[in-house]
């Protein structure tokens, strides 16, 4: 199956202003096949480094030299693990083995233990990977590296079907504190906790074979902004509080919040997702987390470009919005509702703030800026809903 058609199956979630109930039924039928699991296969221990289940080699011992055969690359020793090895995710001309996570590795290489996950004793928030961790990819379009946003989360929506529990990807969200995730209020209104549960250190949805295993914990509590309007989308942020506090790691980290009503016009940032890459039915859903590098748009300038669309010259911005892109073919799209917009913290290398929260837009990657809940806008709101419930911000503001 070629990598195009790959792509084209999958992740999906409800998008803004232009989601129906009558898209959702048909969504999930894409998508249900990406986030499916048994009821017992559920990561829900808080206990420190949760190990790797042994898994099987992966592809043909004779398609390798001899004396090698098909392995995770983690498990080999000649494999780097500090991010040197480069795979390329397109198209691996020189690799035998049926999955692009593995390669060929001689027997006296191959690593008998299952490596554990290191923990981070003191985590930094906001710490981007630029170059991956494990390996860095090449020939890549828009994909990200593995582990470059730590802080990404695929909020799900939990279905019986027949013997299953079949996970339909909802939105994306992004971790605050080790229990607690920011979304977008439009992804998780009219929602009850027990129907939601959260993965963190998710990169490709098709596959297993990562360098750490991701993390699921359940929602039990949903706090939505008490003047979230549903008509026009205004102040949507909301709170998602967890079981149990997810094992932070290199993959699984806490992004930082900018102070109140900080500005970041003309800033370049990264907003990530699994959405569509175009907008519309010649779009296709990512099954690797989607990076796209966007500048920051000033709200005056914003509304101005949206007055020039369907919108009519008398829209006025929300003072709960922000905007950033309208550069062409570079934008969040339908998936990414909910998704953080993070920029760079000026003298801080590497660091980053969450300055937004995807909301909606006119279309995808044309010159219209998309609108992002402006999450400097909420920072005192953030606090208090943390500090009534006895959790610090020590977790999200940078030391």
């Amino acid at each position: 199956m070629s990598r195009a058609v790959v792509l084209s199956c999958a992740l999906l979630v409800v998008l803004a202003v232009a989601a129906t109930s009558a898209e959702d039924g048909d969504l999930d039928a894409l998508i249900n096949s990406l986030f499916t699991s048994s009821p017992g296969s559920v990561i829900a221990s808080s206990t420190a480094s949760p190990p790797r289940p042994t898994s099987p080699p992966i592809g043909s011992q004779a398609a390798c030299e001899r004396g090698q055969r098909c392995v995770q690359r983690y498990l080999c020793t000649n494999e780097s693990t500090s991010g040197a090895g480069l795979i390329d995710i397109r198209f691996d001309g020189g690799n035998p083995c049926v999955n692009y996570l593995a390669g060929c590795c001689y027997e006296e290489d191959i690593i008998s233990e299952i490596p554990t996950v290191p923990v981070m004793d003191n985590p930094t928030c906001g710490k981007r990977n630029p170059d991956g961790i494990g390996f860095r990819i090449v020939g890549g379009k828009d994909e990200s590296e593995y582990g470059e946003f730590p802080w990404m989360i695929a909020v799900l929506r939990q279905e019986q079907a027949l013997d299953q529990v079949v996970n339909v990807f909802l939105c994306g969200g992004s971790l605050i504190h080790p229990s607690v995730v920011l979304t977008a209020s439009h992804c998780v209104q009219n929602k009850s906790p027990a129907q939601l549960k959260i993965r963190a250190g998710e990169w490709d949805t098709q596959t297993k074979n990562e360098v750490y295993p991701h993390q699921d914990r359940q929602v039990v509590e949903i706090v939505n902004h008490p003047e979230y309007y549903k008509g026009g989308l205004y102040n949507d942020i909301a709170l998602l509080f967890l079981d149990s506090p997810l094992q932070l790691d290199e993959g699984i980290q806490t992004v930082c919040l900018p102070p109140p009503n900080a500005k970041f016009d003309h800033t370049r940032c990264f907003v990530s997702g699994w959405g569509k890459d175009v907008f519309g039915k010649a779009g296709t859903y990512q099954a690797i987390l989607k990076k796209v590098e966007l500048p920051v748009v000033p709200n005056a300038q914003c509304q101005t470009a949206l007055r020039s669309t369907r919108l009519g010259p008398k829209f006025v911005l929300h003072n709960s919005f922000m905007c950033a892109g309208g550069e062409v073919g570079k934008d969040a799209c339908k998936g990414d509702g909910g998704s953080p917009l993070v920029c760079p913290i000026q003298g801080s290398a590497q660091s980053y703030h969450q300055t937004g929260i995807v909301s909606w837009g006119i279309g995808c990657g044309e010159t219209t800026p998309g609108v992002y809940a402006d999450v400097s806008h909420f920072r005192s709101w953030i606090d208090q809903q943390m500090q009534s419930r006895h959790f610090d911000s020590s977790s999200y503001t940078l030391s």
